[in-house]
């Protein structure tokens, strides 16, 4: 049993995203920072199949609209079954994103109690046709995937431009990459009401995030033609309109993870970006 967060949902949840020298926060951009969050098991949900469970995320996002954005991504989990030792599980991401959302370089190590289990290298490109895959791990091939899709970064500017309009919803396909490296999913978001000051943030956080609207957001993760089907998982987020992720929790299915921050630090912004 595993429970990774996948790089996309992830980009979407701690903009989660997004991804990452920038410049300060505004409408259009994405606040640089680091931000780390401890993982427990969530009681409100219980688990069949788990008798505890506890982990981190450690997330990093710099860039902007004109020089792209890169996203450092760590989460590693301990999940007890209640039968033998528990098992841990690390997914390390490294990913650059094209500022218009046209080009999409990553990287996704997973391991199980040490093993590697996926590693993941490739860059999706726009197409006219949807977006084209180039893979040299696990396995030399170049994928066309058909339709719209959005690349993770551009998913997040989308949902919180979507907020902003004051939307209640917003569904879009989004590239993942995970698994062999051609992972798509369809998505739902569902935005809540604007609000402000938040409580139980840390000290680090308080000063960048004081005053800040954030929304209550939850996105459903669906495989690729079973949107009426049992979400494959769903994460459910304070989003700050700079893209900060405060709180989380990561439903899936058999057991629930919730993620809480405590610690966190702005980085230096880059030059100015005019887009």
């Amino acid at each position: 049993m595993t429970a990774s967060l996948r790089p996309a949902a992830l980009a979407m949840a701690l903009a989660l995203a997004a991804a990452m020298a920038p410049y300060a926060a505004s409408a259009s951009g994405l606040l640089a920072h680091r931000a780390s969050y401890a993982l427990s098991l969530d009681a409100s949900k219980p688990s069949q199949k788990l008798d505890g469970a506890d982990g981190r995320i450690d997330y990093e996002i710099k860039g902007n609209a004109c020089e792209g954005y890169t996203v450092n991504l760590h989460q590693a989990n301990n999940l007890d079954t209640g039968e033998g030792p528990s098992t841990r599980s690390d997914m390390l991401s490294s990913s650059w994103e094209d500022g218009n959302g046209d080009a999409y370089r990553f990287k996704t190590v997973n391991r199980t109690d040490g093993q590697v289990k996926s590693d993941v290298d490739a860059i999706a490109t726009r197409t006219d046709q949807g977006v084209n895959v180039q893979i040299t791990k696990p396995r030399h091939e170049s994928v066309e995937l058909k339709g719209k899709i959005l690349m993770p970064t551009q998913h997040v500017l989308k949902v919180l431009a979507a907020a902003a309009n004051g939307d209640s919803v917003f569904e879009a396909t989004v590239f993942d990459g995970s698994d062999d490296g051609d992972k798509v999913y369809e998505t739902l978001a569902v935005i809540g009401r604007p609000m402000k000051d938040a409580k139980n943030l840390p000290d680090a956080a308080k000063a960048a995030l004081a005053g800040q609207t954030y929304y209550p957001v939850t996105v459903s993760y669906y495989e690729v033609g079973e949107t009426g089907q049992t979400p494959a998982y769903v994460m459910s987020f304070t989003l700050y309109e700079n893209g900060v992720i405060g709180d989380l929790k990561i439903d899936y299915n058999d057991f629930v993870l919730r993620g809480s921050l405590d610690a966190f630090e702005v980085l230096k912004a880059g030059g100015a970006c005019q887009k």
